[in-house]
């Protein structure tokens, strides 16, 4: 079904997953032996739960990552790059086998090609009988069982020696299913595959041979016949079904139209399995992002996850951090029932986060009662470097404010205990650290660095009401708004003065 892919002391190395499951660590035991001192003894293990594989941390010293984020026990999907240690393990979604297409060793004399037709079912293939296959791939979810049935229900209806299931992903053709299994590396002919594929015909051939200077014994031992029929979605080869056995004229006209017929079928199911899973992964990714993304960013990350099985380095670049605390927090509280708390903390925290989507930031995280957010991160790789994260900011932050008085006005008018409260805001502008940590369960996208330490810094030095900034943040949005100077303030953990500036409001057009 899979293998995983390894290169150990300069040299590939490949291993098939099967049921038993692949061990790793660095005692000699192991089915992947990894002989260095950040691996564990016995350190993960790569398992088949189903017909899905995971990966498990056996309580290793160092861990176990899987696209950069530490994991215990992950789902393993198509590209995902396992780290232990210093190695790099590739999984690889696909027949363990690997498929050499080789004329040399495998060429056929004498192919006849036909066009796929449908209205020819009826000719071959009892249409009950045809009906009921339908319906056993239809009634599968699961993409990689759907596969594994669809060679199923072909050798059942035309019986042959090997078969196998190749799919395009990209400008490579993959074997993903290949019967029987464990038989090592498989050679088939480039050209049956290639006329099938290119020109969408179901090839038969009679007698594939090849010649070794007339040695008969040879010729005997590598006649082959074959079936190889493309499978079709809206007139495009997604991949293609193959048959063979030993020997010349072991397939029929009729048993080429009956894997056609087949193939029809199970070209719509392998896409409709498809697209489902991807859209499940896609789901998945997107509702983690969605916790302390914009719903635009979430949606954009989750496709580029998705497309390269991974996220990208964490970086440094220009951000501009803000963060937002709610003064006497803890006094207010006092006064209150866990359940009052809880249920003001929750809108608050609901009202500053809208306006902080609004603005495209980014959630970093909730400290209690106080929010910190990134303003120009992140970004996709190919994205253009946005200048306005800072004027964004604190645009945000002004609007935080008058969200933070509606709040307030709203709770006012219930009955109970006097919920008046203020907040304080800072925000900075400089170089920061920023990427994606955490584990798959829990990610987070964090930015770390002076500049965050200092936005933080002139939040809690700001006045209750009040936004207070940064110079490069000022430098930055002084065309747009008003300004005051505060002066240079000794902020905690500083050892120079940072000279800030209070945002009065937006400037008049």
């Amino acid at each position: 079904m899979a293998r995983i892919s390894v290169m150990i002391n300069n040299t590939q190395h490949s291993f098939a997953l099967t049921e038993a499951g692949l061990k790793i660590g660095r005692q000699l035991e192991n089915d992947i032996v990894l002989n260095h001192a950040f691996v564990s003894r016995q350190h993960a293990v790569i398992e088949l739960r189903g017909r899905q594989p995971w990966v498990k941390d056996l309580e290793s010293r160092n861990g176990v990552f899987v696209n950069r984020l530490r994991i215990r026990n992950e789902q393993l999907y198509d590209g995902n790059v396992i780290s232990i240690g210093p190695f790099e393990l590739h999984f690889e979604d696909r027949a363990a086998q690997t498929i050499i297409f080789d004329d040399n060793r495998y060429f056929p004399l004498a192919a006849q090609g036909q066009a796929m037709r449908n209205n020819q079912i009826a000719e071959t293939i009892n249409l009950q009988e045809f009906y009921a296959i339908g319906m056993r791939l239809n009634q599968v979810v699961n993409y990689y069982e759907l596969l594994d049935l669809v060679i199923e229900e072909v050798l059942r209806v035309v019986p042959a020696q090997r078969g196998f299931l190749l799919l395009r992903k990209g400008a490579e053709l993959v074997p993903m299913v290949v019967h029987p299994s464990n038989q090592g590396d498989v050679v088939v002919s480039s050209t049956i595959v290639r006329k099938a594929l290119e020109q969408s015909e179901a090839v038969l051939t009679r007698d594939a041979r090849i010649d070794f200077a007339s040695s008969e014994s040879i010729i005997s031992a590598n006649i082959r016949s074959a079936i190889c029929v493309p499978l079709l979605q809206q007139g495009t080869s997604i991949g293609v079904i193959l048959l063979d056995s030993p020997g010349s004229d072991q397939f029929t006209e009729r048993d080429r139209d009956l894997v056609s017929a087949l193939a029809s079928q199970a070209a719509v199911a392998i896409e409709r399995s498809r697209l489902t899973e991807e859209l499940r992964q896609q789901a998945q990714v997107r509702q983690n992002l969605e916790r302390f993304l914009s719903p635009n960013v979430a949606q954009a990350l989750s496709r580029h996850v998705l497309q390269y099985g991974k996220l990208w380095e964490a970086e440094e670049q220009q951000v501009t951090i803000l963060f937002a605390d709610i003064k006497g927090f803890t006094t207010l509280s006092e006064k209150m029932t866990p359940h009052e708390v809880q249920d003001l903390l929750n809108e608050y925290l609901h009202e500053m986060t809208d306006v902080i989507f609004r603005y495209n930031g980014t959630v970093d995280k909730y400290i209690g009662d106080g929010i910190m957010a990134i303003f120009g991160a992140p970004r996709l790789p190919d994205d253009t470097f946005n200048e306005m994260h800072a004027t964004y900011a604190v645009a945000a932050a002004l609007e935080m404010q008058m969200a933070q008085k509606r709040l307030v006005d709203k709770l006012a008018s219930r009955p109970g205990l006097d919920k008046t409260f203020s907040i304080r805001i800072g925000v900075n502008t400089g170089l920061a650290y920023t990427g994606f940590f955490g584990t798959s369960h829990r990610l987070e996208y964090t930015a770390i660095g002076d500049t965050v330490n200092t936005a933080s810094r002139l939040e809690t030095a700001a006045e209750p009401g009040s936004v207070y900034i940064g110079p490069l943040t000022r430098e930055a949005v002084a065309g747009e708004f008003l300004l005051k100077e505060v002066g240079s303030l000794q902020l905690k953990g500083k050892k120079q003065e940072v000279f800030a500036y209070r945002v009065l409001g937006r400037k008049s057009q």
